[in-house]
């Protein structure tokens, strides 16, 4: 009897001690895939599609896809074209249209320094880090503005698009950036 309880005993520890391995070598893949991913994100266009998807995502979810198209060039003799743009009825009665750009920018050094400037807790780090995420975000808007806005074809102001959000929450911290943005480029966040 004492060696069946024994033998019943090893076996469950044995059990238990394989599932054990069995999930570090879960976390293990995990990790793996996590790196991975870190490694996808390093790359700057990769980023910028997987903006560019998640604004897809998100116009698909609350527009017919004949409200908006993709991929348009809202100036004539250009090759520019915007991600996306939402068509907006024309002044004329001939069912005109008249699109909204909408383009998906993703300053991720910019924004991960601003993080980590965080995570030390030095404030000439942090303010470093806010005036070089303001100057990239400033630079966005003026590219915004120049390639696609292009009255009467389009609206005069655009969005651009941030696709995470605290990236979004962090540029609207600063009100002064948001009224600059609109004034001088006519951009929307």
């Amino acid at each position: 009897t004492l060696e069946k309880k024994l033998s019943e005993s090893f076996n469950n520890v044995s059990k238990q001690l394989q599932d054990v391995h069995q999930g570090l070598g879960e976390m293990k893949n995990l990790a793996n895939d996590v790196g991975g991913l870190k490694k996808v994100l390093t790359n700057v266009k990769t980023r910028g599609i997987i903006g560019e998807i998640q604004l897809g995502n998100i116009l698909e979810s609350i527009l017919n896809r004949e409200q908006y198209d993709s991929n348009v060039a809202t100036k004539k003799n250009t090759q520019q074209r915007v991600e996306y743009a939402i068509k907006l009825p024309g002044k004329d009665d001939d069912n005109s249209i008249v699109y909204l750009p909408i383009d998906s920018k993703f300053p991720d050094s910019a924004y991960q320094n601003l993080l980590n400037a965080y995570d030390s807790a030095d404030v000439k780090l942090i303010s470093d880090a806010k005036k070089e995420l303001e100057k990239i975000i400033k630079t966005f808007a003026k590219d915004i503005h120049d390639k696609y806005i292009n009255p009467p074809d389009t609206t005069d102001f655009a969005i651009m698009f941030l696709p995470f959000e605290g990236l979004y929450a962090e540029v609207l911290q600063n009100p002064n950036l948001v009224i600059q943005l609109q004034e001088d480029y006519r951009i929307n966040i």
